[in-house]
Parts: C-alpha cells; sequence; structure tokens
C-alpha cells in the first residue's frame, strides 16, 4: 500500500470514530440526565419502574427478573393496563383489552310482561259430573244391560233388572197398607216411603199399587246421561245394600290435571287462565282456568296438581289423552329481563357486570342480583338491577377472570355476605326507610311537623325491630346501637329548633352508619356521605339512599354541599369508618 493510501484510510477511520463519539455525546450521555421510563412504562413513588409478567398480571414488582409462577421474563408494567380501583367491587379494562375480548354490553330496560308458565298434564274425568250407582236393597242382578264400559248411557235408560225378596215383601206391605189407607194412613204413607228409600220413583210405586201386584223384578235406572266408565256387577252376582253398581260420567266438560313442580308453585293461582293444547293435534287450544292447586307435594315426583275445567266441545279431549297448558300467572307488571349469555352462577344468587357510566375508560361493577325462573327470552331479575342500567352480555367470564386475577371480587371469591334472620332483617329494612323519610325532610326543609313525624315513627320501628331480637354474633353490636339510636331519636325529639334537631341527627346518623357497615345495606345500595363545612368545618356524615347529594345539615342553602366517601351494599357487612376519619363525631 503506497503512503498516500495509508493516510487516506487512517483518516477515514478517524471520521467514523469522531461520529460515534459524537453520538454518544449527544444521544448516550445527555440521556444519563433524563429519566429512563418511557412514556408507557408505570413508575413507583420512588421513581423505580413495576415489572410485571404479560401472562400473569397479577405478579408485580419493582425490579426485572423472572416470573415466579412461569419462568417468563419480566417486562416494564403498561400505565394503560387493566388496574386495581380502591373499590374491590369495580373493574377496569384498558380499551385494547375490551376490544381483544369482544365486550359487548346492552342497556337494560322495564318492560310489561305477564309471567308465564308451561305445564304438562293429562285429561281427567270430572268428578263433579260423575253419578255413581249403588244398590238400594239386596238382591240378585239376573239381567244387565250394561254390560261394558265405555258405553254411552241416557238418562232414565235400564241399567239392570234385579231380584229381590225384601223387595217383594215391601210391596206387599204397600198393598196391604192401600186398602186400609182411610182408616190408618200414616201406616200407608210409611209404606210408600220405604220404597221410596229403595230408590223407586212416583211412578213405579203409583204402577204397583194400580196393578195390585207386587213385582220380584225391579229394574235399576240411569240417573244422567254419560258414558259408563266403571261396570262392578255382572249377571248373577248377588248384591248388598249400598253396594257400587255402575258410575257414569258426562264428559261435557272435562278436568285438566297439570304437575306443578315445587319450585313453580309460588307462579300458580286459583283463577289464572290458561290456554291448553294438544300434543297429538297441533294447533288445537281450549281455554281453561286454575280453579284449584293440590297443598299436598307428591314426595317422589316433588310436584303438585293444579286442576282445570275445560269444556269438551264435539267430545274431543278423552280421559288420559296428554296436554300441556300455558298459564298466564297474576296482572301484567313491569319487569326486567336480561339475556342468559349476562348471568354468571354463584349457587343461591347470580352474578352480572355492570358498566359504570360516571368511571372513565371501561370500568365493571361486580353486582349480585336474584333472578326469576328462566324463560326463552332470558331471565326476570327479582332484584340487583334496575332499567336503565348497562350491562355487559358477551364475554363475561373473560371480565370476572381479569378481576379475580387483579385480586378483586368475581364469581369464585364473591364477598362474604351477612345471613340474618326474620322478621329481624325486614323490620331493620323499614327502620332505614324511617330514617331516610327524617333525612329527607331535613334536607327539604319541611316544616317542623313533618320531620318530628318521621322520628316518632323510627322510634316505633325501632321498638317493634327489639333489642333483643338479632342472636349470635352481632348480639351485643345490636344491642349498643339500639341504645345509641333510641337515644338519638329521643334528643331529636326534644328539640324545638331545626337546627338543634340537625346536631341531633348527627349521632342518630352516625349509629346507623355503624349498623349498615356492620350488618349490610338492606334491600338496595347505601351511600355514605360527608360534609367538610358543616360545624365550622368540622364536618358529619350521613347515610343515603341515592347517590347524589341531598344534605341534611344544610338543606336548601348547601343542598349539594358533600361528596360520597363510601359504598355500602345489601349483605356486605364488617366495614368500619376510619377511625381518623370518626374522630370527633362520635357524641
Amino acid at each position: 500500500m503506497s503512503h498516500n493510501n495509508r493516510k487516506l484510510t487512517i483518516r477515514y477511520t478517524l471520521l467514523v470514530l469522531a461520529g460515534i463519539l459524537l453520538g454518544w455525546l449527544l444521544f448516550g450521555r445527555g440521556g444519563e440526565t433524563d429519566d429512563h421510563t418511557h412514556d408507557h412504562e408505570v413508575v413507583g413513588e420512588a421513581g423505580e419502574v413495576e415489572y410485571t409478567c404479560s401472562m400473569h398480571p397479577q405478579v408485580r414488582q419493582d425490579n426485572p427478573g423472572d416470573c415466579p409462577i412461569c419462568g417468563m421474563e419480566l417486562i416494564p408494567a403498561s400505565e394503560d393496563d387493566d388496574h386495581q380501583e380502591d373499590d374491590p367491587f369495580l373493574f377496569s379494562m384498558r380499551e385494547s383489552h375490551y376490544k381483544w375480548a369482544n365486550v359487548q354490553t346492552m342497556r337494560v330496560t322495564a318492560r310489561e310482561a305477564v309471567s308465564q308458565v308451561r305445564l304438562t298434564g293429562k285429561v281427567a274425568v270430572n268428578e263433579r259430573e260423575t253419578r255413581n250407582i249403588t244398590a238400594n236393597f239386596p238382591g240378585r242382578v239376573d239381567e244387565l244391560f250394561a254390560d261394558f264400559t265405555g258405553r254411552f248411557i241416557r238418562a232414565g235408560e235400564t241399567l239392570a233388572t234385579v231380584y229381590s225378596s225384601e223387595m217383594m215383601q215391601a210391596q206387599q206391605e204397600l198393598l196391604s197398607a192401600a186398602r186400609g189407607k182411610e182408616q190408618n194412613p200414616r201406616l200407608y204413607a210409611a209404606a210408600r216411603e220405604r220404597l221410596r228409600l229403595f230408590n223407586l220413583t212416583e211412578s213405579q210405586i203409583d204402577n204397583i199399587e194400580s196393578e195390585g201386584e207386587a213385582r220380584s223384578h225391579i229394574n235399576v235406572y240411569a240417573g244422567q246421561s254419560g258414558y259408563l266408565v266403571e261396570r262392578h256387577v255382572s249377571e248373577g252376582d248377588y248384591l248388598a245394600t249400598g253396594e257400587n253398581m255402575f258410575a257414569i260420567a258426562n264428559l261435557v266438560t272435562v278436568w285438566v290435571e297439570l304437575d306443578v313442580y315445587e319450585n313453580q308453585l309460588g307462579q300458580i293461582r286459583t283463577g289464572d287462565e290458561a290456554v291448553l293444547g294438544i300434543p297429538s293435534s297441533p294447533g288445537r287450544e281450549f281455554a281453561g282456568r286454575v280453579e284449584f292447586v293440590d297443598p299436598f307435594l307428591d314426595h317422589q315426583t316433588r310436584t303438585a296438581r293444579a286442576r282445570l275445567t275445560v269444556r269438551n266441545h264435539e267430545m274431543f279431549l278423552k280421559p288420559g289423552m296428554l296436554v300441556y297448558a300455558d298459564i298466564d300467572s297474576g296482572d301484567a307488571s313491569q319487569e326486567v329481563m336480561i339475556p342468559s349469555s349476562s348471568v354468571l352462577w354463584t349457587g343461591k344468587r347470580s352474578v352480572v357486570y355492570v358498566k359504570r357510566p360516571e368511571k372513565e375508560g371501561f370500568t365493571f361493577e361486580f353486582r349480585e342480583i336474584e333472578t326469576g325462573a328462566p324463560t326463552a327470552e332470558g331471565y326476570p331479575v327479582l332484584s340487583g338491577l334496575s332499567a336503565g342500567e348497562e350491562i355487559a352480555v358477551n364475554s363475561v367470564f373473560a371480565i370476572d377472570a381479569a378481576a379475580q386475577l387483579r385480586g378483586h371480587f368475581s364469581m369464585m371469591s364473591p364477598p362474604e355476605t351477612i345471613e340474618l334472620p326474620e322478621p329481624f332483617r325486614s323490620n331493620l329494612g323499614l327502620l332505614f326507610e324511617r330514617y331516610f323519610d327524617v333525612k329527607n325532610a331535613l334536607a327539604d326543609d319541611d316544616p317542623e311537623e313533618i320531620s318530628v313525624d318521621h322520628a316518632e315513627s323510627m322510634l316505633n320501628q325501632l321498638e317493634e325491630t327489639g333489642q333483643h331480637s338479632l342472636e349470635g354474633e352481632h348480639h351485643m353490636f345490636w344491642m349498643e346501637q339500639y341504645g345509641l339510636i333510641a337515644e338519638s331519636l329521643d334528643d331529636f325529639l326534644g328539640a324545638d329548633e331545626l337546627e338543634t334537631r340537625r346536631a341531633q341527627f348527627e349521632p342518630l346518623s352516625e349509629a346507623m352508619i355503624s349498623v349498615a357497615q356492620t350488618l349490610g345495606a338492606i334491600g338496595q345500595t347505601f351511600y355514605v356521605a360527608f360534609c367538610p363545612m358543616y360545624d365550622d368545618d368540622r364536618g358529619a356524615y350521613w347515610l343515603s339512599e341515592f347517590e347524589e347529594i341531598s344534605n341534611p345539615y344544610f338543606g336548601s342553602m348547601m343542598l349539594r354541599c358533600g361528596e360520597v366517601r363510601e359504598v355500602l351494599r345489601e349483605g356486605v357487612g364488617g366495614a368500619e369508618m376510619p377511625a381518623e376519619e370518626m374522630e370527633g363525631h362520635v357524641h
């Protein structure tokens, strides 16, 4: 290589090294003065990056490494990841997860609906239209005309001829008495009455008397038209008085006996209208009405019978025929219906995820609801969900699984609930309602007598609930709160000015909040609200049945002053207000 070429190579090498050094100075060293984290990384309070596992997002630590569950390398956690709310009932998803899981929602509406249930059963003979023909005197069947069941019998038709010596003796007594009836009319009347008791008609008795001769054979006649459904005698059989001979059923009307399962009994009442169909004759329908529900349950089939009387047009319905019935139970009412895909089952109660519009992004609330019997359209909601709320109807299990991974309440880890016995639970619910009446009267600046009347009603309800009505682990707690509530109500009723009553309302509220936090809300969601400006900025709490602030301490002067500090749900108790927040508020 020549000297000039060697110099050129060295020059190019120095230029490349200088470029590398300049880049390091501009980007590498300069970056040392900046935060090394990126926009999408989660930074802890001390400035460290938080790391998580892409397969197990519940894993969180402040240094890189491997996942302790699957061994995968941890990655910086994103601020956009699904994040935890302070409330374990709430779970938020980032938009990408929301779309990836294909979550779909719908707004539930109330509709006018009639509860309808389909039952199956059989046609049966109407017992009210069935006549049993019995032997009214002893004898022997010499001739039988009604000789097979299923035969149609007309009223007055001869069914059998019976020989009876006792009947001949009674006829001879009549003939003897008839010859001396002018001298002894009472004996004559008794002889005719004896033949009537043998079920002879007046015309038969008159014929015997006019002919003047006792008959050895007497005909047995049908008392009504219908079908012979039972035959208990044959020619030559001897009969005893009272022995059953025939049964004739009129099928102009029939019974339909339906099987009602145990869980359907609450939906069936006498008077409910029904439309009957015949599986063997599609399109043919009959109308009926429930007139009787059996008070006893079959211990083997776990069913009771519901009976309808149906007019049998053209004798189409045959006893023993299979039928089904669609029964409308009760009057039309407003109900919320949700699709079956929106419900997760936890045993006694069901779970849905309610979208919270007041929260940013895609936030869902874990909600336990009570549903009715399933229908083709889904499940009617008996409690826990209101019209207008928006629920997830698709990928509900994905939401629940993600919430469980974050340690929130889910189908597999629901909140522990408190089961309160009856009638304490119902009485406690009424006590809360009376408290809300007092609270709303103060917030509305109602006249003195209105809030006083509500307070008196609350005191009466407290006494109805009883101080010793709750047994078990919460017995002593309720006794203590009972005393505090009673004392606060007495002071409230003894106050003669609005501001004094508002001051006495504070210890009453604190006692009621403590009850709701420990025993759970009754029948709905309760909200613990706080006004920071009351009593020279000392502040005061109250309990509300709705989320909107309606301040009972200031009324119309500062009606919206305050904020919700806690949400209490039905059956979920055991919570306590933080001591530092309650400090200075206990009287």
